[in-house]
């Protein structure tokens, strides 16, 4: 299963915006390893910048940004980014943060500590299922 998902993967524009390098960085290496590209910002800014010219398949975003916080990045990018899978990752899974998240389109939600495995178990659900009517940012 893990193969066929890196599969689909290889084809796709996936984004991580995370402040925290070590998380960045671990995932960006691991995809790398199954031959997928993952690329990193560290901030709202730097991702606001690149993500309004270029569009992608899979937006990975962290709650707590230093520059804003990832719901408030994923409204922004709402209109750059429609079709886009968005995935928040928290250390803060409260039902406000949640329920904010899915009113803005918002198609899953991993709390902290993050893994690959909860992403890859987040990718394999997300990654064939039609998203039209999620996006209501």
């Amino acid at each position: 299963m893990k193969n066929r998902l890196y599969e689909k993967l290889q084809g796709m524009k996936v984004v991580l915006i995370e402040d925290d390098p070590w998380i960045q960085n671990g995932l960006r290496m691991y995809f790398q390893y199954q031959g997928c590209h993952l690329q990193g910002f560290e901030n709202a800014e730097l991702a606001l910048e690149s993500l309004a010219k270029e569009r992608v398949d899979i937006i990975i975003i962290d709650y707590w940004l230093p520059d804003l916080d990832g719901l408030t990045l994923f409204q922004r990018l709402g209109e750059h980014q429609p079709d886009a899978i968005k995935i928040l990752i928290t250390a803060y899974p409260t039902a406000g943060v949640r329920s904010e998240a899915e009113r803005i389109g918002v198609h899953d939600f991993i709390p902290k500590p993050l893994t690959i495995q909860k992403i890859e178990t987040s990718l394999e659900a997300l990654i064939d299922k039609p998203r039209a009517m999620a996006n209501h940012a």
